[in-house]
């Protein structure tokens, strides 16, 4: 992954993760404690690879403040797809937490501090409207296009991003809708 397309990837994570960031602490958070790292039982798509220093940078910029039970991230960098999951601990209704978390992606236009200025747009929301359910929604920053799948309730938040640049987009939108679709 050239130098210029590691920047952006991580613009774009890093604009994903303040927008979670704002609603978990929102959603009232807890402090990370002791417990094993959870793992998301996702299987990337073929040719995808783990990107461990996206998943600890997504790990790092939700904070300390923040309980993360888990972090992974996989990517096809030469294809310019990227994926994100990340579960937390939340307290607050599905509706209420998906709320935050909506509130998050929409004020994380400049929040990111990724110095790229581009405004993340958030569309075609789908939100819970009881005590536990799922959250879809799309977003764009830039020249990248994702998606995000949140399994709200319980005391947590299980969220995946799933984003592209523009290398190659219809391959990655496939992958994207395999992955969503995958997650537990």
């Amino acid at each position: 992954m050239s130098a210029v397309s590691a920047m952006s990837a991580m613009s774009a994570v890093t604009a994903v993760i303040a927008a979670l960031c704002g609603a978990a602490a929102g959603a009232g958070c807890g402090r990370a404690g002791a417990a094993p790292e959870r793992s998301s039982g996702i299987v990337p798509p073929t040719g995808w690879q783990s990107m461990a220093s996206v998943a600890a940078t997504a790990r790092l910029a939700l904070g300390p403040g923040t309980e993360v039970e888990g972090a992974e991230a996989w990517g096809e960098p030469a294809m310019g797809c990227y994926a994100v999951w990340l579960a937390l601990r939340a307290s607050g209704t599905a509706e209420a937490v998906g709320k935050q978390v909506v509130a998050g992606f929409t004020g994380a236009a400049g929040a990111a501090g990724s110095g790229s200025g581009a405004k993340l747009i958030v569309k075609d929301v789908v939100a819970p409207t009881g005590d536990e359910g799922v959250l879809t929604l799309a977003f764009e920053r830039g020249d990248h296009r994702g998606r995000l799948r949140a399994r709200l309730g319980g005391g947590r938040i299980a969220a995946l991003a799933c984003f592209a640049n523009q290398r190659e987009p219809l391959a990655c939108e496939a992958a994207c809708t395999k992955l969503l679709g995958a997650q537990p």
